[in-house]
């Protein structure tokens, strides 16, 4: 069952706790109450590695803790909705007919959150007090003192407030006072989204992903070390579910999930990383995904054939969607995606450029940033010569996607470098 931990103060965790019996089932909430704020980063520290994901019963928490730690797990907060806001406006209205809401604070409204759209309903002459809010440590003294002040010099006649926190301190300062909460409802409709979110997360962590791990020229003294070194980096890190030795090379198995925390989100190959420190000969891995196990392999063998084919070994990955990554770790690593589409195919025969270099180059000039290249930057980072670079460029330009801008002298002797400007058009 998906678990989800609340963090929240007294107050709210009772409202929240009154929308469980109507969650059916669906997940377990797990109560984690803070009393000061200081408390919150230890508490999602201490509690975030047993839940699938953490909700705080409002913004401040959220807020808070944003500051102070990395959210590796999903991360919400209830928020008011302008529904609830109005509702519970109109019962606090009709329960008070003299009430001049130019004589109130809500201390939940301002710029941030458009007013709840108060501004458009309420003539500036008759509109609340109000506070620019700043989430910090200090929030719950600094809102007291602002709603003690103008209940003093005689400015309001109510505060409507959403911090359970200050509740107390308001009702001994004899402050008549209105703690506003999400209804039951909202909160019952917010927690089913994000246990559906949550469920599908599940799913897509769980999914496969193979590792084809290849070596240049193969013996069986390099297998023998490499299954060695593999078995060594999976005892240290237990990350791997499976270790195949095949006809010329390894098969890895783990999950989509292991995989993001072993790349660090596919910024690097920690795999690769630890082979290359412990074995005197190179290594390649092809990374496949997939909802089955056939789909993993698939995309793993052609991750592997792309890792072959760059000139230094390396890591590539293959999405689900197709989205080919790497080479992981390099500083040329582009993303780019491995479906043919129509307007690739139709780039390609108008270009007479293959459909794989025209997604390439456009990768690589979304990674520049620019819209032109020259033909070593071109090379650099797709592995090719500088010839093959260059034969793909004049090729652009004679069919019309490049041009050249200007040429660059980087040295006293040599030819200048041509810098293209790339242009596909409209696609």
């Amino acid at each position: 069952m998906i678990k989800i931990g609340v963090i929240a103060a007294n107050y709210s965790m009772q409202r929240i706790k009154e929308a469980e019996p109507f969650l059916q089932g669906q997940c377990e909430l797990v109560p984690i109450p803070y009393y000061q704020l200081n408390e919150i980063k230890e508490l999602y520290e201490l509690h975030r590695p047993f839940v699938h994901g953490i909700l705080f019963s409002g913004p401040l928490g959220y807020l808070i803790a944003q500051r102070e730690v990395e959210f590796d797990t999903p991360t919400y907060f209830l928020d008011m909705t302008e529904g609830d806001f109005y509702k519970r406006l109109f019962t606090i209205s009709n329960a008070n007919k003299t009430l001049d809401f130019s004589r109130v604070f809500i201390d939940f409204i301002n710029e941030q959150n458009n007013f709840l759209g108060l501004k458009e309903a309420l003539p500036e002459r008759e509109f609340p007090h109000y506070m620019e809010i700043d989430y910090t440590y200090g929030i719950y003294d600094r809102m007291f003192e602002k709603h003690l002040s103008l209940w003093q010099q005689g400015k309001i006649d109510l505060s409507i407030t959403r911090l359970g926190n200050v509740v107390e301190r308001l009702n001994e300062a004899g402050i008549p006072n209105v703690l506003l909460l999400p209804s039951t409802e909202s909160i019952v409709e917010r927690i089913n989204q994000i246990t559906n979110e949550l469920r599908i997360t599940s799913l897509l962590e769980n999914q496969w992903a193979m590792g084809i791990i290849t070596l240049a020229e193969t013996d069986d003294f390099k297998e023998i070390l490499l299954h060695k070194a593999l078995l060594e980096f999976n005892q240290a890190q237990k990350t791997l579910s499976v270790i195949q030795k095949k006809n010329g090379h390894f098969e890895v198995i783990t999950s989509f999930g292991e995989l993001k925390q072993m790349t660090d989100q596919f910024t690097h190959c920690a795999i690769h990383e630890y082979l290359d420190q412990v074995l005197p000969f190179p290594v390649n891995i092809g990374w496949g995904i997939g909802s089955t196990l056939y789909q993993a392999k698939t995309s793993a063998q052609n991750a592997s054939k792309a890792a072959i084919s760059h000139e230094l070994d390396c890591s590539y990955v293959i999405t689900e969607n197709q989205d080919v990554i790497g080479p992981l770790g390099d500083e040329t690593c582009i993303h780019f995606t491995n479906t043919v589409e129509p307007h690739y195919e139709r780039l390609s025969e108008t270009y007479g450029v293959s459909v794989l270099q025209i997604q390439k180059i456009l990768a690589v000039l979304a990674k520049m940033k620019s819209s032109e290249l020259t033909g070593e930057e071109l090379a650099y980072h797709l592995g090719l010569t500088l010839r093959q670079a260059n034969r793909i460029l004049n090729k652009l330009e004679e069919t019309g996607a490049a041009k050249v801008s200007y040429k660059k002298q980087e040295k006293l002797k040599g030819r200048p470098k041509k810098v293209y400007h790339i242009d596909f058009g409209t696609f």
